[in-house]
């Protein structure tokens, strides 16, 4: 728990006139509490107040609550029903005006909170909650974790590329990935990982099938280890043994420059539509700009995708702050035919990037 971070967050409640603020989203919840869990089914809620740090959780969760969240006061109401113990808890601290995450509360649950809370206190929606603009900037204990994370990422990237085998299965591939993953020390996957070999390649987010993957094709490998609740994120094309046709490693050429492009040209202070661009140009240069379909980056932290984001989609106002960690991670997918994507997570300083990812960017494994 970062206590600066609590601060920070009085602060801002103080001037949107709050007593109280609810956090709802597991992540968020995470990141003030130090409590680990990203069950969203009923696992918990915070309430902060001026002077009040509350957890609210259920008698499966009380122990490790309380053993992880240190200087949170947890409850566990003994009904089980969050709402009647936060109407409870209003009136005790003469709460009158609560916010909570929108996005991250079901309407059935606001209604149960808003109703307990009828003559007590009201609820103030906030879409774009502050919490998480406090987990845009990573503190360096967070940039250890996801230091590690990357490195464990690299580490089984390497393994992969000395096992894998043509005739292996996606699903094979996919498996090894987690199973080494652990054996280095992490704790889960950041996501289930994408290994989309030949014409699989075309869809960014193809699931490993039992397709049995060849010499000459393309194949990517898109991953990411999870260490201590942060998650890591890369993704690197191969082809075992040389392509098949001379296009493919064209079209890979294209994509690495395209990373490359971008990563040289961020910077604290770039807008997010801005980066964006930097590899959409590159693409758009190299003739293939139409089969680019998706954003550039996005945020990586507790969560695997989460602010800022590089995209052209990206509000005017979206900039990358010193200290966020990102993707960078342009693609072309070609229906019909595969495609490539080539990603690395960097941390954004004043005048440039750190590139945390190490794999090597090579397309061709001898086989």
């Amino acid at each position: 728990m970062s206590q600066e971070a609590i601060s920070q967050l009085r602060t801002w409640m103080a001037d949107q006139g709050l007593d109280a603020y609810m956090v709802t989203q597991p992540q968020n919840r995470s990141y003030l509490s130090g409590w680990l869990n990203d069950d969203v089914e009923g696992a918990g809620l915070l309430l902060v107040g001026q002077q009040q740090q509350i957890l609210f959780t259920n008698p499966l969760y009380k122990e490790v609550a309380e053993n992880q969240a240190q200087g949170w006061q947890v409850t566990v109401p003994t009904s089980r029903e969050y709402a009647p113990a936060i109407a409870t808890t209003a009136q005790e601290h003469s709460w009158q005006k609560i916010g909570f995450e929108s996005e991250a509360l079901t309407f059935s649950e606001y209604e149960k909170i808003r109703g307990a809370g009828t003559g007590v206190f009201t609820l103030h929606p906030f879409e774009n909650s502050f919490v998480e603009k406090l987990r845009l900037v990573k503190q360096q204990h967070e940039i250890d974790l996801l230091k590690r994370a990357i490195a464990i990422t690299d580490e089984t990237f390497t393994h992969i590329c000395s096992w894998i085998q043509p005739d292996m299965t996606e699903k094979e591939i996919s498996w090894e990935i987690l199973r080494y993953m652990i054996s280095q020390g992490a704790d889960s996957q950041s996501f289930e990982s994408i290994v989309a070999s030949g014409p699989h390649g075309s869809m960014p987010h193809a699931h490993p099938s039992e397709r049995r993957i060849q010499r000459g094709e393309l194949i990517t490998i898109d991953m990411g280890a999870r260490y201590k609740g942060y998650c890591a994120d890369m993704t690197r094309t191969i082809c075992l043994g040389e392509p098949s046709e001379p296009r493919m490693q064209e079209v890979y050429d294209a994509v690495l420059n395209a990373m490359k492009t971008c990563e040289a040209g961020l910077y604290a202070g770039i807008a997010g539509s801005a980066a964006d661009a930097l590899a959409r140009n590159a693409l758009n240069v190299a003739g293939l700009a139409e089969y680019y379909i998706h954003s550039t980056g996005h945020g990586v932290g507790l969560q695997t995708h989460e602010g800022p984001n590089l995209s052209a989609r990206a509000p005017d106002d979206m900039i990358l702050p010193a200290g966020t960690v990102v993707t960078v991670e342009p693609g072309v997918y070609i229906p019909g035919w595969s495609g490539v994507r080539v990603e690395d997570c960097v941390l954004i300083k004043e005048n440039s990037v750190e590139v945390l990812t190490q794999s090597p960017t090579e397309l061709v494994l001898q086989r």
